[in-house]
C-alpha cells in the first residue's frame, strides 16, 4: 500500500464501463407512424386554438428510443407548436404556458429548446427560442437545465 497514489480510481468507477446497449433508456420505442400521426393531433389542436393542448401532447410523448428521422420530425412539431403559440400571444403569456407545465413536461421543453437551438430553422428563430427559454427558467429555475445536461434520454 505505499504506492497508493497510483491506484486507478476511475477503474473502479461503474459508469466508466458502460456498453452502447447499457446507456440507451429502458423504454417502448415510438415508431415514425406514431410521430406522424401526434403531429397530425398537434396541428389539429393549433388550429382550434387549444394551444396548451397542443404543447402537452407535443411534451408528453418524447421519442427517447427511435431513429434519427423520428426524432427530427417531432422536434420540428414541437417547434411548430412553440412558434404558433408565441405568434398569437404576447411574450408575457408564455410563462403561464410553462407554468402550466408539470415538471417533466418542463424538462422535455428545455431538452427540445436545446435541440432545435442547433437546427437551421432554430438558427433562423433564435429570438423565439431564447424567448421560451428565458420564460422557462423564469417559472422553472436552473433544475431543467441541469437535468437536461444530465439524462441520458436524448430527444
Amino acid at each position: 500500500m505505499d504506492n497508493w497514489r497510483r491506484i486507478d480510481i476511475d477503474a473502479l468507477e461503474t459508469d466508466n464501463h458502460l456498453s452502447k446497449e447499457d446507456l440507451i433508456p429502458d423504454l417502448p420505442p415510438v415508431s415514425n407512424e406514431e410521430i406522424v400521426s401526434l403531429s397530425k393531433q398537434c396541428r389539429s389542436a393549433l388550429s382550434l386554438g387549444q394551444f396548451l393542448q397542443a404543447l402537452t401532447l407535443a411534451l408528453d410523448t418524447p421519442p427517447y428510443v427511435s431513429d434519427e428521422k423520428t426524432k427530427e420530425l417531432h422536434a420540428e412539431t414541437v417547434f411548430e407548436v412553440l412558434c404558433s403559440i408565441r405568434n398569437n400571444h404576447n411574450t408575457n403569456d408564455l410563462s403561464n404556458f410553462v407554468k402550466q407545465l408539470d415538471s417533466n413536461q418542463q424538462d422535455t421543453l428545455v431538452k427540445y429548446l436545446y435541440k432545435n437551438m442547433s437546427t437551421s430553422y432554430g438558427a433562423k428563430q433564435g429570438g423565439l427560442l431564447l424567448h421560451w427559454f428565458e420564460k422557462t427558467v423564469e417559472v422553472t429555475g436552473l433544475g431543467p437545465i441541469v437535468r437536461f445536461m444530465a439524462d441520458r434520454r436524448t430527444v
